[in-house]
């Protein structure tokens, strides 16, 4: 599928047109074209109008099937932008919930996905009650209800049913660490940016045999081996982290992040390949979650093979000056 990257940022704001690019590539979409704007968000397309205008005569121009936004759009922004440009439009979250849909492979993950989608889902059945609460209700003397009322109340049930079911797998997993525990196993977990090199570095380590690739999210589920070295330790590689998500995609999956709060160690992997401010966007935001947690991290530089020992050196510095979020995130370093 052809598409069109669309992205607003602030002044001084850092584009992410080229994660977002690697996301789409993720789901085999060809990028057609970019678009990109500096300004405040707009109410009506979040771009400004002559942009969106724009943007329509790209999307004619380029053969474009979807436009995917790398900001966060209201309902009403995506329903007026598909109606100027003409084709469907999504944003950012959409786009990964859906590579979530696709690497889900087990029914917990399945459970967690679910949870996600009916939570993006959620307020936006709620701005379509809103807004239908402001003409006169439909039925006798007003008392009928619209079907989007039902399908409102219908995905509040279901997110209740899906919370009881996640609850459930939760206290399954923390009964199985403290089993762990009590037989004298140390839990150590691997933790980082999506695509930082976590699923290798667990293969390197252990006979875990997991999939790798070059691409985001391929891993969704906690998968934990002993480590050859000490049958004693347990490596528990996790979902990898991303730059600005809500706070209900990380609710969906609070069970697989518990992996990382409630073990021993967390090793924080950092791409070392990746250019310093890329590389200080991505430790920035997996400090940030982690420090939310008095876990005791070591950060780890992957991929060093992949770079010359002076932009080594130069990219150890940057790090080891950048103050650490809380006073429980410990700052040490590892080279892999």
């Amino acid at each position: 599928m052809r598409i069109v990257l669309v992205e607003r940022r602030s002044p001084g704001e850092q584009s992410r047109l080229e994660e977002l690019a690697a996301l789409a590539r993720t789901l085999d979409y060809k990028v057609a074209a970019t678009l990109g704007q500096v300004r405040k968000p707009d109410p009506a397309y979040h771009i400004g109008k002559g942009k969106a205008g724009e943007l329509a005569d790209l999307v004619k121009s380029s053969g474009a099937e979807r436009v995917i936004f790398s900001n966060q759009l209201t309902p009403s922004q995506t329903y007026k932008l598909s109606r100027l440009v003409g084709v469907e439009v999504v944003d950012r979250f959409q786009l990964i919930l859906e590579i979530f849909a696709m690497r889900a492979g087990s029914p917990e993950a399945k459970l967690q996905v679910e949870y996600a989608r009916l939570s993006y889902e959620l307020p936006r059945i709620r701005e379509q009650v809103r807004a239908l609460m402001s003409v006169e209700q439909p039925g006798l003397m007003g008392g009928g209800e619209y079907e989007v009322d039902v399908r409102y109340d219908m995905v509040k049930r279901k997110l209740a049913n899906l919370r009881r079911k996640l609850k459930s797998i939760a206290k399954t997993r923390e009964q199985r660490r403290k089993l762990r525990h009590r037989r004298g196993f140390k839990l150590v977990a691997l933790a980082g940016y999506t695509n930082s090199g976590k699923s290798t570095l667990l293969n390197a380590l252990t006979a875990a045999n997991a999939e790798v690739d070059d691409m985001y999210f391929t891993t969704l589920m906690p998968r934990t081996r002993a480590i050859r070295a000490s049958r004693k330790v347990l490596l528990t590689d996790t979902v990898g982290f991303i730059d600005g998500l809500p706070p209900w995609l990380v609710e969906a999956f609070k069970a697989t992040l518990e992996e990382i709060y409630l073990a021993d160690l967390v090793v924080l992997i950092i791409d070392a390949s990746d250019p310093i401010p890329e590389l200080l966007r991505k430790f920035r935001t997996s400090r940030e979650v982690l420090a939310e947690y008095p876990v005791r991290v070591v950060t780890a530089l992957n991929k060093i093979d992949l770079i010359s020992q002076e932009d080594l050196e130069r990219k150890l510095n940057v790090l080891t000056i950048s103050p650490p979020a809380s006073c429980q995130f410990r700052l040490q370093k590892a080279l892999i």
